[in-house]
């Protein structure tokens, strides 16, 4: 004999898909707003340390550009 389920069973079973797949969906999402987060403080500290060696670049290159006119005035 063949299972017939009934209206009632049917939606009760779909009801139940989806409650599980909607939570399975909202622990996904809140996966990856974590991930999100994370990746965003370390772009974050990616940016602060750009921030710093180009303020140390800049140093540097003034460093050089003394002793380079050093040099020169040196050399005549």
């Amino acid at each position: 004999m063949l299972f017939n389920p009934t209206p009632l069973e049917r939606l009760t079973k779909l009801t139940t898909e989806l409650i599980t797949k909607h939570a399975t969906t909202a622990q996904e999402l809140k996966s990856l707003q974590d991930e999100m987060v994370s990746i965003r403080a370390h772009a974050k500290s990616k940016d602060d340390e750009i921030e710093r060696l180009t303020a140390e670049l800049a140093e540097k290159d003034n460093e050089i550009e003394a002793i380079v006119s050093k040099i020169e005035s040196l050399l005549g």
